[in-house]
C-alpha cells in the first residue's frame, strides 16, 4: 500500500492551512482511496485535520520519525500555502538544529527526502517575499532538487522563473475547492430580513508593519461605524485563527464598532467556518483565506492587503478594485465599494462567480501533477 508524507503549516490552529490540508487529503484519496497519509503537525493539542479519513501524525520536526516515514513513503508533499519566505530571516546554519524561519522549517524534510531518494512535490506553494540573496539562492536550490512544483499564484510563478527554475506550473490555492459544510448553525443569522446586512470582518495582528495595520484598522472602523447609522448591520467578526491574541483582537474590535457585532471564533472545522462565510452579505478581510472562503462561495469580498499574496489573489481574479493595500487606503473608494456591495449584491456576485470558476479549474493542475507522480511509481 502506498504511503505519502505531507509537510506544511498544519496543527497551528489556522483555518486557511486547515482548509488546504483537507483539500490535499481529499485530492489524494480521489487519486487512490487506499493511500496511507502521514502529516507533520505542529501540536498534539490542536487538530490539523477535521475530515473522516484516517491520518497518522508526526509532531514537530522529529527527524528520527520523519526519516522512518520517508523510508516508507513513495512521495513527500510540501505545501500548500505561503511557506517559502524569509519574514523571520533565514539562517542556513540552523537547518537541522533550530528551524527558525520558514525556509529552514520547510526545507529540512525535502533535503532528507532527496538523500533517501524519495520523490518530492511542492504543492500549490506561495513563494516570497525573499529579501536576502542568501534566501534566493536557497530557494533556487530547493526548486532544483524538487521533482515537481505547483505554485498558487502568478507572483510566485514569476519569482521562481527569475531564479532560473523552469519545472513549476501555475495552479491555485487548494482551499478554493474546499466544499462548505452542508449544515451549520443558523443562530447568528436569525435576524436576517431583506434589509438586514451581515458583514464578515477579519483583521489580524501584523507585527511586520504595525503602523500601517493600525491606520488601516482605524480608517475601516470609521467607515463601518458610519454605515451602521444608515443600514441594519450585524458585524460578524471572524478570527480565522485559534491564537488567544486573535480572539482578544476580535473582542477589542467589537468594542470599537457601533451597532450589533458578533464574534465567531474559529473553533470547528474549516468546512464549517466556510459555511459561515457563505451566509454573510459581504466579507472584509486581511487574511488571505478569509477572502478565499467567501469568494469561492460567491460572496462579495474586499481584501485589505498586508502581503502581496492578498493583492495577488484579487489581481488574478480580475477584482483589483476590491483590494486595498494597508499602507495607503483610498478611503473614499473603500467606502463606495462597500456600499455598492451591500446595495447591488447581484452585480458583484455574478462577476465574482465567473472569475472564481476559472481559478477553481486551474486548481485541478495540482491533481494532474499528483496523478503523474503517483502513477509513475
Amino acid at each position: 500500500m502506498m504511503k505519502v508524507l505531507i509537510h506544511g503549516f498544519y496543527g497551528a490552529g489556522n483555518a486557511g492551512d486547515d482548509a488546504i490540508l483537507h483539500s490535499i487529503i481529499r485530492t489524494l484519496k480521489q487519486v487512490d482511496h487506499q493511500i496511507e497519509i502521514v502529516v507533520i503537525a505542529w501540536s498534539k493539542n490542536i487538530k490539523a485535520y477535521y475530515g473522516d479519513e484516517k491520518i497518522d501524525y508526526i509532531y514537530g520536526l522529529n527527524f528520527k520519525r520523519i526519516t522512518q516515514a520517508l523510508k516508507e513513503s513513495a512521495l513527500l508533499i510540501v505545501g500548500g500555502g505561503g511557506l517559502f519566505q524569509d519574514y523571520n530571516t533565514f539562517a542556513p546554519e540552523n537547518l537541522f538544529s533550530d528551524q527558525k524561519g520558514a525556509l529552514n522549517y520547510y526545507s529540512a524534510p525535502i533535503i532528507l527526502a532527496k538523500m533517501l531518494n524519495v520523490k518530492t512535490m511542492l504543492y500549490a506553494v506561495g513563494i516570497g517575499p525573499l529579501a536576502s540573496e542568501e534566501s534566493k539562492r536557497a530557494m533556487k536550490w530547493i526548486g532544483e532538487i524538487a521533482d515537481e512544483i505547483t505554485v498558487r499564484d502568478t507572483t510566485s510563478f514569476q519569482l521562481l522563473t527569475s531564479l532560473g527554475i523552469t519545472k513549476h506550473q501555475l495552479s491555485a490555492d487548494p482551499a478554493i475547492i474546499l466544499p462548505a459544510a452542508r449544515s451549520t448553525s443558523v443562530a447568528p443569522f436569525v435576524k436576517r430580513t431583506p434589509s438586514h446586512k451581515y458583514i464578515g470582518l477579519n483583521l489580524r495582528q501584523w507585527s511586520y508593519d504595525r503602523k500601517s495595520a493600525k491606520q488601516a484598522e482605524y480608517q475601516l472602523i470609521s467607515i463601518l461605524n458610519h454605515l451602521s447609522k444608515r443600514y441594519e448591520v450585524t458585524f460578524v467578526i471572524m478570527t480565522f485563527n485559534k491564537l488567544p491574541s486573535e480572539l482578544e483582537k476580535a473582542r477589542t474590535l467589537a468594542q470599537r464598532l457601533k451597532g450589533d457585532s458578533l464574534i465567531l471564533p474559529y473553533d470547528g472545522s474549516p468546512a464549517e467556518y466556510k459555511a459561515v462565510c457563505k451566509r454573510v452579505d459581504l466579507m472584509i478581510a486581511m487574511r488571505l483565506h478569509a477572502s478565499i472562503f467567501a469568494l469561492s462561495e460567491g460572496v462579495p469580498s474586499i481584501g485589505l492587503s498586508y502581503d502581496d499574496k492578498v493583492s495577488g489573489l484579487y489581481q488574478e481574479l480580475d477584482l483589483k478594485p476590491y483590494c486595498f493595500p494597508i499602507e495607503k487606503i483610498d478611503v473614499s473608494s473603500l467606502r463606495m465599494i462597500i456600499e455598492d456591495c451591500l446595495t447591488n449584491p447581484q452585480n458583484h456576485r455574478q462577476l465574482i462567480q465567473d472569475n472564481v470558476t476559472a481559478l477553481q479549474e486551474r486548481e485541478r493542475i495540482n491533481q494532474t501533477v499528483l496523478m503523474k507522480m503517483l502513477g509513475g511509481m
